[in-house]
């Protein structure tokens, strides 16, 4: 029998737990965990949650990077290459992580087309969904955001678009 998390089968060595603890300026912040840190890694801003979550991609080399990232640095960047790293947080312990507003298992299964497909789970509803890009992941989390701001009277900031987007386990 596989262990899961939240649906998602715990043995994925990029899984990660994004705690969501609130909302700055339309920009989500929190704290990001995964299995090969024993501490927080804090974010600020949806771009910072997009950038720890491919740095730890690139650590580990799971799942390799169909394509090597471009920029306007001359020369051709160097391709990443991967370290060995150690666990440091088990399944349980990346489990129970939790964020004030919400919370999410994410699993990036492919990083092809200079982006990413997976699944993510809103660990609170027990709702999950696939994305076919880092961008349809930010409007699937932000769209729970929004679904778990306190007041219905403060103003939405975040996107409306995929209210319907997480389907229940």
């Amino acid at each position: 029998m596989s262990v899961q998390i939240h649906g998602i089968h715990a043995a994925a060595p990029n899984l990660c737990s994004v705690c969501v603890d609130g909302v700055q300026a339309g920009e989500c912040t929190g704290r990001l965990f995964h299995y090969y840190t024993d501490r927080a890694i804090p974010f600020r801003s949806r771009f910072q949650l997009l950038a720890c979550i491919d740095d730890l991609c690139d650590r580990i080399g799971y799942p390799q990077a169909a394509q090597q990232p471009r920029s306007f640095r001359r020369g051709q960047p160097a391709a990443p290459a991967k370290k060995e790293v150690e666990r440091r947080m088990s399944k349980d312990e990346l489990s129970a992580q939790k964020g004030r507003m919400a919370t999410f298992v994410v699993h990036v299964m492919h990083r092809q087309n200079a982006t990413w497909q997976g699944t993510v789970v809103w660990a609170e509803k027990n709702r999950k969904a696939s994305f076919r890009s880092a961008l349809e992941l930010i409007k699937l989390m932000d769209s729970a955001v929004e679904e778990s701001l306190p007041d219905p009277d403060t103003p939405q900031e975040l996107s409306e678009e995929n209210h319907d987007s997480f389907v229940q386990e």
